[in-house]
């Protein structure tokens, strides 16, 4: 069980990088770019996605974030009905997302799309795990996890750059 424990504790550091980059969306400062690798957005873009942001979709990141933090609290130590209630709860949640319109800015959509096929597989796993007590898929839900906090941080850092508050 030691083994689990330390894999699974690995989301941690990991979280405490997307809460770091993509906290409550209101705090959000622009952050000066030396180079951008993705296009500038147009000024209609911009005013869609500030729409977006303030009607729902800095909701839906905080509410990503609360599940993230939900699945760590249960994972250290092992809490197997926490990690199955906190990995149902983010798999609901991925699926009212894709539901959702999607984010007017073509990068910011494109790494959100990626960060929820990436957390739709952690919760699998993550369910799996719960179920099975697997080492296996308790890494791969780590794995999982660790890429689609990755991806929703550029989503964040997207928004902070072009429509910051």
């Amino acid at each position: 069980m030691h083994a689990r424990i330390v894999t699974i504790t690995t989301l941690t550091a990991a979280l405490a990088l997307c809460l770091a980059g993509c906290g409550d969306q209101a705090n959000v400062k622009a952050k000066p770019s030396v180079h951008s690798e993705s296009a500038s957005p147009t000024p209609d873009v911009v005013d869609q996605l500030i729409e977006w942001r303030d009607s729902g979709g800095s909701e839906t990141l905080d509410t990503f974030l609360e599940d993230l933090s939900a699945v760590d609290k249960a994972s250290d130590p092992v809490d197997l009905g926490g990690l199955r209630d906190a990995c149902a709860d983010l798999a609901a949640h991925v699926e009212t997302a894709e539901l959702e319109d999607p984010i007017p800015d073509e990068t910011a959509n494109n790494s959100w799309k990626l960060a929820l096929g990436h957390f739709a597989a952690s919760a699998t796993a993550c369910t799996n795990g719960a179920v099975s007590d697997s080492q296996d898929d308790f890494d791969l839900m780590a794995s999982e996890m660790d890429i689609g906090i990755r991806h929703m941080t550029a989503v964040s850092d997207r928004l902070g750059e072009i429509a910051p508050e």
